[in-house]
């Protein structure tokens, strides 16, 4: 539910998870965070959910610049250094009246101790001066922020754009099996995905790059084989103009009770039945779209 109360715990649960991503190892390799996944569709039921996306990336960036990690367009703050753990920049950060929204602020205070707790689970180093922490974190850079798209939603939908502060990328899901997308046969899916354009409504919009980061072979027809290439391909060509795509799912198991789901929605399926080709960035045939592209 779109409370003021839930979406304040949503945002100091983000301001964890920025500072875990930037403070445990076990995150290294994370480069994003999502603010939300697949928000409801109608924007007349998601009150507050432009401020919220606002706040969020406010967050982000205010746990990153108390950690000391550089974020382009905005000063640095002076609690990283006068700091001897992230708990007392955290905290020190919460009461700079210039530093963003007093939502933000309460934030930064609030998460603190839900930080240490997890800290403490994890055995992590919050000492800035152990370990190198504190040069550590200033060699790092800052997480994107990540919405899905503002056409994602109707009825005059916030856009994540205006909340933008540094580098910011954006989320678009596209299953055809769950039926508005085309009508439910081969020339319909085809003629659909290869003059898809909602890279450039996004675009048009601000919300660039864009990035598919849910896509699969499920269709609302019994689809063979080699349509099941072409789809493969078909998708890939149009997802591929943007920033790129990720397969959902990347394993399904295969099982009487599971019966012939992986078939469709399971990338190791699809790359063993040869639906997939198995360099990602490839295509069985790179003019598949070519058939059904209007000029």
């Amino acid at each position: 539910m779109q409370t003021p109360y839930n979406y304040h715990r949503a945002l100091i649960w983000s301001g964890v998870m920025t500072a875990l991503s930037h403070l445990d190892p076990a995150f290294r390799a994370v480069a994003s965070l999502e603010a939300v996944n697949e928000p409801i569709m109608d924007a007349n039921h998601t009150p507050g959910y432009g401020q919220f996306q606002k706040n969020f990336v406010q967050v982000v960036r205010a746990v990153e610049l108390a950690l000391g990690i550089p974020v382009s367009g905005v000063a640095p703050l002076s609690v990283p250094s006068s700091s001897r753990n992230v708990t007392g920049a955290l905290s020190a950060a919460s009461s700079l009246p210039d530093l963003f929204s007093p939502e933000v602020r309460q934030v930064l205070q609030d998460m603190v101790p839900v930080l240490v707790k997890v800290a403490l689970q994890l055995s992590l180093n919050l000492n800035f001066d152990q370990q190198g922490l504190r040069m550590e974190l200033r060699r790092k850079s800052p997480l994107i922020t990540n919405f899905m798209d503002v056409n994602w939603q109707y009825n005059n939908p916030s856009n994540p754009a205006d909340a933008k502060i540094g580098f910011q990328a954006y989320d678009n899901h596209l299953y055809y099996s769950f039926g508005g997308v085309a009508a439910a046969n081969e020339e319909a899916y085809m003629t659909h995905i290869c003059n898809l354009d909602r890279i450039q409504k996004d675009a048009a919009l601000g919300n660039s790059p864009l990035w598919f980061g849910e896509w699969g072979l499920p269709t609302e027809f019994a689809a063979s084989d080699a349509f099941l290439v072409k789809w493969a391909d078909a998708q890939k060509y149009s997802y591929s103009k943007g920033a790129g795509w990720i397969f959902w799912n990347f394993k399904i198991e295969i099982s009487d009770k599971a019966g012939n789901t992986a078939r469709q929605w399971s990338y190791l399926e699809g790359l063993r039945r040869e639906y997939l080709t198995r360099d990602p960035s490839k295509l069985h045939d790179p003019d598949v779209c070519v058939p059904y592209i209007k000029h």
